[in-house]
């Protein structure tokens, strides 16, 4: 064979090998896209669904705007979630961004163990052998579209310098937040013997919407090609979310979904209408359908069911105080703030105010001296607080007036 033969052979062979690669890299994240959602099926089911009839493991709904979990069913039940751990991953990516530690267009360099961790698993291919190099917005896409093990270990050991010491800020973030049914052991969810519940979901979500709510731009994407600095082909990412990528509910713009083979299907969802950000979770669903159907439900309830509503008005009149040796026996009281909550639209009528006064009042008295505040209380539990001060003010009384006061005491006539 010629040379010139034998070049074109070692190029069609070159080729070749270049486009199996592609496919194949395609091929494995499409695995990972499982083929069982059906919108019809989902359909089905979401007319039918409620609250009171949610079939998953476990379920909770917020608000982000006011960083508040609202409402939960079984929200304290350990689960395991798989992929949606990696939730905390990129919070703390976020943060060390908030800090000036990275930009989105930082360059990471992809090491051996981030390659060898996401092996037969989820991943875009990054090569640890060959010292391959990608930003940190590669790497945020790859996670909220294809699950990418081997990008979160990157930005694991990136912000973390080692996986271990990450994990670590993990559980120390979610400690922080408040998540008190949450261990993290690695930074993918990959682990079998870390766990969460749906209602610190809820919480790590509410949060991270509230301080970053930036991070939608990457996880409302569906489709995406990853460019590898090295020679390698790009690798196509699908999402699995059926909200979005299945066009079940296109108003979403994320979260994350992930699924376990002991506690089926979890997903962490988030939808902005007005201006209004909900968020809902739902874990241990039976299948795709049964989680895409009541998370769009539960997301749909919360955006109509849940209100922001100011109740309280600064300089509203409480009630008048007795004041000691006062021009006048009583002095008028108001409100020192507004006071607004975040409450289902039906038990805005059930608030019970308490008016507590703290202070004796003596005369001479100055407008707005603190007296008191009003309590607010829903079934019995304390949803706020709101500081009562003295609306006018107030001279003290004359010796004579004093002096006919003391009299009418004695009799009992005063």
């Amino acid at each position: 064979m010629s040379k010139i033969g034998r070049k074109r052979s070692i190029s069609v062979r070159a080729a070749c090998a270049v486009l199996a690669a592609a496919v194949l890299n395609t091929f494995v994240l499409l695995c990972s896209v499982s083929a069982e959602f059906s919108s019809t099926k989902a359909g089905e089911i979401y007319k039918s669904s409620t609250v009171e009839t949610v079939t998953s493991k476990s379920y909770a709904i917020g608000n982000a705007n006011a960083n508040k979990v609202l409402q939960s069913g079984n929200g304290d039940q350990r689960l395991k979630v798989g992929n949606v751990m990696k939730l905390m991953t990129l919070y703390l990516t976020y943060e060390a961004m908030a800090k000036g530690t990275y930009t989105l267009d930082s360059e990471i360099e992809v090491s051996i163990a981030a390659q060898e961790a996401s092996e037969g698993r989820a991943r875009v291919f990054l090569n640890g052998y060959m010292h391959e190099k990608l930003t940190v917005r590669q790497a945020i896409e790859a996670v909220c579209i294809a699950s990418a093990n081997d990008a979160a270990y990157v930005l694991a050991e990136s912000v973390g310098g080692t996986e271990q010491n990450f994990v670590s800020m993990m559980n120390a973030k979610a400690a922080e937040l408040g998540m008190k049914n949450t261990l993290f052991t690695d930074c993918t969810g990959i682990s079998t013997d870390q766990y969460t519940t749906a209602a610190d979901l809820a919480i790590l979500a509410c949060d991270f919407l509230n301080n970053y709510p930036s991070v939608t731009d990457f996880t409302k994407l569906t489709y995406g090609e990853f460019k590898h600095s090295t020679n390698e082909a790009d690798t196509s990412m699908v999402s699995a979310n059926n909200l979005t990528r299945g066009k079940f509910y296109t108003q979403s713009d994320g979260l994350l979904v992930g699924s376990n083979n002991e506690d089926g299907y979890t997903m962490v969802a988030t939808v902005n209408s007005g201006n209004t950000r909900a968020v809902a979770v739902v874990a241990g669903a039976a299948d795709e359908n049964y989680r895409a159907a009541e998370i769009k439900m539960l997301l749909e309830y919360t955006l109509s069911s849940f209100e922001y509503r100011q109740i309280e008005t600064k300089g509203t009149f409480v009630r008048k105080i007795n004041i000691k040796d006062g021009e006048e026996k009583k002095i008028k009281t108001e409100c020192a703030d507004d006071f607004s909550l975040l409450l289902n639209k039906n038990d805005f009528d059930r608030i019970e105010k308490h008016v507590e006064v703290t202070k004796t009042v003596q005369a001479p008295a100055t407008k707005g001296e603190e007296v008191g505040e009003v309590v607010y209380v829903l079934d019995g539990e304390e949803l706020g607080r709101v500081k009562i001060v003295l609306s006018e003010d107030m001279g003290k009384a004359g010796w004579f007036t004093l002096l006919i006061r003391k009299i009418l005491s004695f009799f009992g006539l005063d």
